[in-house]
């Protein structure tokens, strides 16, 4: 292949070379930015793959290890996919588990690893988060489709990423957030905006809902009531009820683009 683009590089133009390798970048990964993205696509969309139809069932851990040739503690899978650590139980992670795991992919009736991502941040995140060993950063061949991700992956399913991730949340983890108080805050500076956090975008957000009829107060700190709030919000407006201030929220709620 270098042979190649160095003969394409004397015959041509340098102009003709950029072209041409900008379009092998744009097929092998599209980028949210580019103009060859199709208009029907969109920003998420671009982060995940499409849906297969799998539905998660129990590990066969010791069928994974034989295929795959080495001791494998499958945690979470579907027929043709998990997410688990080599040896768990012994060298490779503490005891309160791995902060990166592994993805493992059934092809041609043989396990293999594809990945390895940061397990506390969802999939669509994998450019910054996922990587293969010895080789680079993942891309999304090395991915599983998106019912499978949320199936499998438990950060996908978190109350924070799930306007970016598709997933369904756990409804008592969204029911937990009317309830428990805050026992410190963190200053709200991107969307999501949610329970606990602080600043002028909370208490901007308390204006809006409260001239909206919700009960909250107008005073900077996002706590249960406001969670309530937003949530009950959402449901009025056929949003997504999480609780949380996501991007649609905000401008359903504000008006205008968060930050702008």
């Amino acid at each position: 292949m270098k042979k190649i683009l160095s003969v394409c590089c004397v015959m041509f133009t340098l102009a003709a070379c950029t072209k041409s390798a900008d379009t092998q970048n744009t097929t092998a990964e599209s980028a949210p930015q580019t103009t060859a993205v199709p208009q029907t696509t969109t920003t998420v969309a671009l982060l995940k793959n499409p849906d297969s139809g799998e539905k998660a069932i129990a590990c066969d851990s010791k069928a994974i290890s034989a295929s795959y040739g080495e001791k494998v503690l499958a945690e979470k899978c579907t027929a043709t996919w998990a997410m688990g650590d080599t040896d768990l139980d012994s060298w490779n992670c503490p005891k309160d588990g791995c902060t990166q795991t592994r993805l493992f992919h059934l092809v041609n009736s043989k396990w293999t690893h594809t990945a390895t991502c940061q397990r506390s941040l969802p999939l669509t995140k994998y450019k910054s988060t996922c990587y293969i060993p010895n080789v680079g950063p993942a891309t999304l061949a090395e991915l599983p489709p998106a019912d499978v991700a949320c199936a499998i992956w438990s950060a996908n399913n978190l109350l924070r990423y799930v306007s970016e991730t598709g997933c369904t949340p756990s409804q008592a983890e969204i029911n937990a957030q009317f309830s428990s108080e805050c026992t410190g805050y963190t200053a709200a500076v991107q969307l999501p905006i949610e329970k606990c956090d602080t600043g002028g975008a909370v208490k901007t957000a308390q204006t809006k809902l409260k001239e909206a009829g919700y009960k909250t107060q107008v005073d900077g700190y996002f706590g249960p009531s406001m969670a309530k709030a937003v949530f009950e919000y959402q449901t009025a407006k056929s949003l997504q009820k999480t609780g949380l201030i996501d991007e649609a929220t905000w401008q359903s709620l504000v008006g205008t683009k968060f930050g702008g």
